[in-house]
């Protein structure tokens, strides 16, 4: 369940997903339990958008058939449930970007997150606290 793809201009789970499988997931993570179509579907068009119910059930399967979901059934109801939680979707995409990142340019890469994400003394005492924490982990 590997992200393939990182779209930069998309946003949430988006970036790695299609934009409706990104607000589907969402739908599912706010919903913290498991969800029959109809209500997935109301949840997707309580905004007046358009979108048929066979549109919503297809990307649920896909979803499922791609890993991110669980399916079951109770009588002829379908239900989808996240297979991971948000955080946890969230924890994958960063460690398979940042992986490949740091796979293909090597060392250029902490130096850019550092100067990307480390623009304040608040969060260079963060990245201080993180590595302190891995290095105490790794009994360094």
């Amino acid at each position: 369940m590997a992200a393939n793809v990182f779209r930069t201009s998309r946003n949430g789970a988006a970036v790695v997903l299609g934009p409706l499988e990104g607000k589907i997931m969402e739908v599912i993570w706010r919903a913290g339990q498991a969800v029959a179509v109809p209500d997935v579907h109301r949840a997707m068009t309580a905004n007046k958008r358009k979108l048929s119910y066979s549109a919503v059930k297809a990307v649920l399967n896909n979803l499922a058939t791609k890993g991110h979901l669980l399916k079951s059934r109770q009588g002829k109801v379908t239900f989808f449930a996240a297979k991971r939680t948000r955080e946890d979707f969230d924890a994958q995409v960063i460690a398979t970007v940042v992986g490949s990142l740091k796979r293909n340019f090597g060392t250029p890469v902490i130096a850019q997150l550092v100067n990307e994400l480390a623009v304040d003394e608040a969060t260079l005492q963060e990245f201080e606290r993180v590595i302190a924490a891995k290095k105490t982990k790794l009994g360094s």
